[in-house]
């Protein structure tokens, strides 16, 4: 993986495949328990196009307003929709052995990685390039959002405003006009465009080492979990648990997931974990 990482720094930008991407989500914080609800991305080398996926994403929790509000995709909308898990590989083999290129970046790979992480997977080390951190570079502009500064540059696409795919084609066009202007400037290899937006970004997507395997394996295999829990009351109770991801919050590792027992999403201090089983599915 190293090597393929360092042929692909060394290689000029116009030599080396390219996935745009773009998510939409439940809201701003992956962290917090926030999950994907559409997914857009499109591989591209040179002027061909080598694959896309345009997919809604069943989030398996609520739309928060906020979020509802910018991208317009309701629950009804992704009722029936995969959930990530079944894209995972799809999404993974899009990724591979490509340049990943966002529009704030981190924030579509911090999603990609809780995601990844949530369904037992490992996101692979990959090297990621910002038209965010670009555009502020290149441009002298008030904003760098995404729409105003394609507006500013008179770029325009056919498709819904704030949907994964229109903005993965409006950041397509933006990086595109961005590397027009830094190969004028001499700026040709990734490593030179990592350098201009100040460095690689840096993610981490995979479990925390203390995660229990059983938690590990259920994630993994999409498995039920047999938890005997004790709450800040002191009190212990049987529970089974579909569970959806990880995350760390207040410095406290949580599991998240669908309690069959309230017959809704709860949440669970690992630390409080007295018991933990992999069970099979129930009859």
């Amino acid at each position: 993986m190293t090597e393929l990482l360092d042929a692909l720094l060394a290689a000029g930008i116009d030599e080396v495949p390219i996935v745009y991407l773009d998510v939409e989500t439940t809201g701003l914080h992956p962290e917090l328990g926030d999950r994907v609800v559409e997914i857009g991305a499109l591989r591209c080398e040179g002027d061909e196009v080598l694959d896309a996926m345009q997919q809604l994403v069943n989030p398996q929790r609520r739309i928060g307003r906020g979020a509802l509000a910018v991208h317009g995709i309701t629950a009804d909308m992704v009722a029936d929709a995969p959930p990530f898990a079944q894209l995972a590989t799809d999404v993974l083999g899009l990724l591979s052995g490509a340049i990943f290129v966002g529009h704030n970046a981190p924030f579509d790979l911090g999603f990609l990685a809780q995601e990844f992480a949530s369904a037992g997977i490992g996101m692979p080390p990959m090297i990621a390039l910002c038209t965010l951190r670009l555009s502020r570079r290149v441009y002298r502009l008030p904003s760098h959002s995404l729409a105003n500064v394609t507006e500013a540059l008179g770029i325009d696409v056919v498709g819904e405003t704030h949907r994964a795919f229109t903005d993965v084609l409006l950041t397509k066009a933006l990086f595109e006009r961005i590397s027009d202007t830094m190969w004028r400037q001499g700026i040709r290899t990734v490593r030179d465009y990592v350098t201009q937006q100040g460095g690689p970004i840096q993610m981490t997507s995979s479990l925390p080492m203390e995660v229990p395997e059983a938690i590990r394996e259920a994630l993994a295999d999409r498995c039920l979990l047999a938890l005997r829990y004790r709450a800040q009351s002191g009190t212990e109770t049987q529970r089974i648990v579909r569970p959806y991801r990880v995350v760390r919050r207040g410095g406290k590792l949580l599991l998240q997931g669908h309690c069959l027992l309230r017959d809704e999403e709860r949440t669970f201090r690992i630390d409080r974990i007295i018991e933990i089983d992999v069970v099979d599915e129930l009859a």
